[in-house]
């Protein structure tokens, strides 16, 4: 028994090698082919999204005294016409206000699934978002050597970009507490973005969050 299992594992390392040799031949990616999978990556996950994924938002008496981000944004959007408020609370305390979306504030909370990373690097689905712009491919920039990762070659392309803002982001003081959102708006055609493609079945995809 002993004597006919070698020849079967010596088959079985030739085809790996083989296989490895075969994949390592299309390690060079052409910039057309990451052009075309990053066009991929952006058509559908190319928003630019907030992490509000549920509304009504409530801002406490304790967050405007701390400065929290949505303290200071909330009260904008309000005045932008995205979001309306109402208090909440016992009339003997401070209230905190609840804000909801307006119909025009609606138009950028997206019903779409999204997959991202939490804190431990596991995915999380959710089925809506507050995005405020729309990116799409300028051109590719650079990309990283192909390396195997789980089974398959990947790399990192780096790339430049086109963005669509949403109206009310020409705001100033809308800019001012939207900090990295300016900086990404700002910053199209110059600035960089990063997608991660892999080599699948001869073609260079892009991988998405938690896969």
């Amino acid at each position: 028994m002993k004597k006919m299992l070698k020849p079967v594992l010596a088959v079985v390392s030739v085809l790996c090698v083989t296989g490895a040799h075969a994949e390592a031949g299309s390690a060079n990616p052409k910039p057309k082919e990451l052009t075309r999978a990053v066009h991929q990556f952006l058509e559908d996950h190319g928003d630019l999204c907030l992490a509000m994924y549920t509304w009504p938002r409530e801002v406490t008496p304790e967050d405007r005294k701390a400065g929290s981000n949505e303290a200071l944004q909330m009260p904008v959007l309000e005045r932008l016409g995205v979001v309306q408020s109402e208090e909440i609370g016992s009339p003997s305390s401070e209230p905190a206000k609840r804000y909801s979306l307006t119909a025009k504030g609606r138009q950028f909370f997206l019903q779409k699934k999204r997959v991202t990373l939490d804190l431990h690097s596991q995915p999380e689905v959710h089925d809506a978002d507050f995005c405020v712009a729309h990116l799409t491919l300028d051109k590719v920039i650079k990309w990283s050597p192909p390396e195997p990762v789980r089974d398959h070659l990947q790399t990192v392309v780096e790339y430049t970009y086109h963005i669509k803002a949403a109206p009310f982001l020409s705001d100033e003081e809308a800019r001012k507490v939207f900090p990295v959102v300016d900086r990404i708006v700002r910053g199209a055609g110059t600035l960089t973005m990063t997608a991660t493609v892999q080599l699948q079945d001869g073609r260079w995809v892009p991988v998405l969050p938690g896969r």
